[in-house]
This record gives C-alpha cells, sequence and structure tokens, in this order.
C-alpha cells in the first residue's frame, strides 16, 4: 500500500478511498455516518491539496506538505475495507466504529486549518508569477479556468452515478500514449451541459486536473479561431484555421500536467478530430446530439421515475399538501421524463392552484403538444431537425415513424415493407437499417436489437 500511494497522483489516492467508502457504505449499513462523515470531509479537502501539491512541483518544494494527508487517505482506505467485511461481531462493530470516529477525528483536523491552507496556497500562486511574471497573463494558463467552466444551476438531480460512470470510461482502457476521447450523446434538452458541468465540478476531477479543466461550447456555426482564442486568450488575426489549431497543440505539448478539454454542443465530427493530440495527459469530454461512432460514447439514459418526479416537485415546489401524488406521476408522463420539459413544466404549475395542475395534465394528455406548452422546449427540440436539411428522404421516414402509437415498439419489418413500398427500398432490408440506424445515431429513434435484423424494434423518439 505504501508504494501505491507514493507512487500515485493524489487524485488517484482520492477515487481509491472514496470507492472503499461507497463499496462498503452499500456493503454494511453499521458505520454508515462515520463513512458519509468521512467521504464529504475528504472531498471538501482535496482540491486544496491537489493545488498545493501541484505547486510545490513547480516551486521545486518537497512534498512534505501533502504526504499528511496522503498518510491519512492510505489508513482510512485500510480501516474502511476492514469495516465492510464486519457484519454480527458486536465487539468489532464497536472497535471499529471507535476507530473511524478518531480517524474522522484527525481529518478534521486538517479541516480546523482549512483557512490557513489556503493561505498558503495563495502565497505559493504567487511565489510561482513571481517567477515567471508572464505566467499571470496567461489567460490559456491554469490561472483562470473558472471563467470557463461553468456554474452549477442549484442541485443536480439523478447524476451522481452516472458521473462516477463517466469516469470510468473516461479513464479505463485509455490507449498508451494516445489521449483519450469521450462523447456524451443524447437528445437536446436531456441535460448533457448540467451532466459534463457537473462531472467537471466532481473532487476527483479537480484534483486531478486542477486549473487545467477548459470548456468551450461549440454549436452549430465552428470558427477555430474563435475557439482557439477563448481557450487561449490570444490569436493574431492572420492566423490560418489550422495554424490556430497547432497553437493549442503547442500549448498541450508545454504543459506538463494533464489537461481535459470539455467540448459542449459539437455537431460535426471533425471538430473532434481537430483538436485531437498524441498525449496520454490529454482528455476530450464531448456532448453531441449525434452519436460519433469512430469514438467511445456515453449515451446519456433518460431519468428513472423516482428522479424524474424529484426534478419535477423540484421545479414546481409543490408545498400544497392537496396536490395529489397521482396528478404528478401523471404530469411527469406527460413531460416524457425529459429533463428540460420537466424543469419547464414544472416552473410553469409553481405557485399555482391544485385547478392549474389538473388543467396542464388535460391539457398535455390530450391534443395539444408539449412543444406548444413553452417557445423554450420548442427552440431546443427543433435545432436537431438541422441534420433534415440535406437529407429529405430521411425527414420522411422519420415523420412516417408519426404514424405509429406513441412509445410503442415498431417492427422493422412492418418499416421494410411501407419504405419498400414508398421509396423503393431493397426488399431484403438493407436500406431500411441504414436508415434506422442513422436515426438512431442522432438521437431520434431507438433501436431495440433481437437477434438479428427483421425482429429490430424501433422506439420513435
Amino acid at each position: 500500500m505504501g508504494e501505491l500511494f507514493g507512487g500515485a497522483l493524489l487524485g488517484d489516492a482520492v477515487s481509491k478511498v472514496s470507492t472503499a467508502i461507497i463499496a462498503a457504505i452499500k456493503k454494511t449499513w453499521h458505520f454508515k455516518a462515520q463513512l458519509n462523515e468521512m467521504k464529504e470531509c475528504i472531498e471538501s479537502m482535496t482540491p486544496i491539496f491537489a493545488d498545493m501539491e501541484k505547486l510545490n512541483k513547480e516551486l521545486d518544494r518537497r512534498k512534505e506538505e501533502t504526504d499528511g494527508f496522503v498518510n491519512l487517505l492510505q489508513q482510512a482506505e485500510n480501516l474502511v475495507q476492514k469495516c465492510s467485511h464486519i457484519k454480527l461481531n458486536l465487539w468489532e462493530r464497536y472497535s471499529h466504529a471507535s476507530k473511524l470516529d478518531a480517524l474522522n477525528k484527525s481529518l478534521h483536523t486538517y479541516v480546523q486549518i482549512y483557512l490557513q491552507l489556503q493561505m498558503a496556497r495563495d502565497v505559493k500562486e504567487a511565489l510561482v508569477v513571481v517567477k515567471d511574471p508572464n505566467r499571470g497573463l496567461q489567460k490559456g494558463s491554469s490561472s483562470g479556468w473558472w471563467s470557463s467552466v461553468p456554474l452549477l444551476k442549484g442541485d443536480v438531480i439523478g447524476f451522481d452515478d452516472r458521473v462516477t460512470d463517466l469516469k470510468d470510461m473516461m479513464f479505463k482502457d485509455s490507449r498508451g500514449d494516445d489521449c483519450s476521447i469521450v462523447v456524451v450523446s443524447a437528445a437536446g434538452g436531456s441535460g448533457k451541459t448540467t451532466f459534463v458541468t457537473l462531472f467537471c465540478h466532481d473532487p476527483y476531477i479537480k484534483g486531478r486536473f486542477g486549473k487545467n479543466i477548459y470548456f468551450v461550447t461549440i454549436s452549430r456555426v465552428y470558427d477555430k479561431k474563435v475557439i482557439i482564442k477563448n481557450l487561449l486568450g490570444e490569436v493574431p488575426d492572420n492566423t490560418s484555421d489550422d495554424a490556430a489549431i497547432q497553437q493549442w497543440g503547442s500549448f498541450l505539448a508545454e504543459n506538463e500536467s494533464e489537461v481535459l478539454l470539455v467540448l459542449d454542443d459539437v455537431w460535426h465530427g471533425n471538430v473532434i478530430t481537430d483538436f485531437k493530440f498524441k498525449s496520454p495527459r490529454y482528455k476530450i469530454l464531448v456532448t453531441s446530439r449525434i452519436t460519433f461512432k469512430q469514438f467511445k460514447t456515453y449515451k446519456l439514459a433518460s431519468l428513472d421515475t423516482q428522479d424524474a418526479i424529484h426534478l419535477f416537485c423540484q421545479s414546481a415546489s409543490p408545498e400544497q399538501s392537496n396536490i395529489p401524488d397521482e396528478l404528478v406521476k401523471k404530469l411527469v408522463k406527460c413531460c416524457k421524463f425529459h429533463p428540460l420539459a420537466l424543469t419547464v413544466i414544472g416552473g410553469m404549475l409553481k405557485g399555482t392552484h391544485p385547478a392549474r395542475w389538473e388543467v396542464m395534465w388535460k391539457k398535455l394528455s390530450g391534443n395539444n403538444s408539449l412543444l406548444d406548452s413553452d417557445q423554450s422546449i420548442l427552440e431546443c427540440l427543433e435545432k436537431s431537425l438541422y441534420l433534415f436539411d440535406k437529407e429529405p428522404e430521411l425527414k420522411q421516414c422519420y415523420l412516417d415513424l408519426g404514424l405509429f402509437p406513441e412509445d410503442q415498439k415498431i417492427a422493422a419489418t412492418a418499416l421494410m415493407d411501407i419504405w419498400a413500398h414508398l421509396y423503393k427500398h431493397d426488399d431484403e432490408g438493407s436500406a431500411t437499417m441504414d436508415i434506422l440506424d442513422r436515426l438512431s445515431s442522432i438521437n431520434l429513434a431507438t433501436l431495440s436489437p433481437k437477434r438479428y435484423f427483421p425482429n429490430f424494434l424501433v422506439i420513435f423518439n
């Protein structure tokens, strides 16, 4: 264990302890309070120690300043692993509960000097600037990353466990000396930007990348020089697009720390390719309505029923006890468990009379479209129609899915028969499968395979 912690990054040490605590909480309930306290304490302290560790390296200082914290993490992991195996022995439960309390007290001792640690970190940052005055003026340096990473808008619901899954995908099975790329893909309004923002604020991610997290929104109109200027601060007017991209590559080559680049709202795969550089210290996280099959993809699934109700109620703030639970569930179902719709419709009902809730449900469950309820929902979802601009047949096939009952599975063989007649598709189903695959890749349909093609089932999104 000593060698493991001695050679690993501080962020890796925190991740191992957090993983052990989560596993222990799931495995035994006897120490839940102490374990949760320990987890919260470690997560609050990690960003400060991570900054101090990096600054110590830049100042050529010895690392004893963070060794005490790493040693506590080592003790915590060993103790937590022992606790996870204790079940019925009352004496062992009491003994280990006391040890957890003592260790938590040691951790809180560090928390009590939190302000002193902050002051020490600030002094070190000042020393770095004194040693290299130009460093404080470089916008693309590690001095101002919070200007690019958005703040979270209140509590985020339903994404905590998914952040853990995304971390596993990002850091596991990375290919040698190449960068790691993960695309978070889902339909418009599904919460992709909120999800990756939460990912950037995760204590482990902040501890691992420090201030080397760069967050930039791409959108449909892609201007390379504008993006690089947002990242690095300055790009001469006469710089070509390719030269601008190479400036980012040069920045990566000169940066010895790990770098995370977030490309939000990407519509074209070449954007990702442009920013791809060969470096094991470089990670790219992308959000898109499109699935780019040449890159690892994290499919952001819909909220489950419990989280959807929680999000809806948080937006609506239904403090009135006379709002029937069944009516809330009906409204959530009308919103299709869609985060944007849940937030907008819930906000429209905030502070209103219960009769308004009933009217809204009748409106949404009747002939009125969810899109008619609020302009922001329509504006968000209609952007996906841009993907049909140059493909009229794909658009028509998508509209054909609307002929079938809502939220019902459609047999691919039925579509094959219809499209063979309407659009002269081949009888073997190759053209039909291509259309379905393309609709699935832009998150406008969901394929549910069953052994072989004729038994594919399609859900109209």
